[in-house]
């Protein structure tokens, strides 16, 4: 009896799916272990943290010594970025922009390691934070 072409090449697939199945043990079991949690990365160079929504995204930035962080004001209405005087390393005014109005920019390069909360003068419930290492 002879075989179709068809007929032959539907027998070769099962043979090769059948050797797959048998080699890999394809039991429909998926076995994962469980994803470590990834660390936030470090920013190095220069990081933006958007003013959208009445909040700062991200919220908390780790960064590296000499990185120049700039918020970008993407709400409608003005807001002012302003380091808080009770940070464990500013003792006063380290850093404070202008009014922002949408759009506006400002930048301030970190250079020394710490913790540097931050807040919007204009709108207080408005905080976050920088850390430098």
């Amino acid at each position: 009896m002879k075989c179709a072409p068809d007929q032959f090449y539907w027998a070769i697939l099962l043979i090769v799916l059948g050797t797959f199945i048998a080699v890999t043990g394809c039991t429909g079991n998926v076995s994962s272990q469980p994803t470590p949690a990834t660390p936030p990365a470090q920013v190095t160079g220069s990081a933006t943290v958007n003013i959208q929504n009445f909040a700062f995204n991200p919220a908390t930035i780790t960064i590296s010594r000499g990185t120049t962080v700039t918020w970008v004001n993407q709400d409608s209405v003005n807001h002012q970025v302003l380091n808080d005087a009770d940070g464990s390393i500013a003792e006063g005014v380290l850093f404070a922009s202008d009014s922002l109005p949408k759009g506006g920019i400002y930048s301030f390069k970190f250079d020394t390691p710490g913790n540097y909360p931050y807040h919007c003068s204009i709108h207080p419930s408005m905080k976050a934070a920088v850390i430098v290492t």
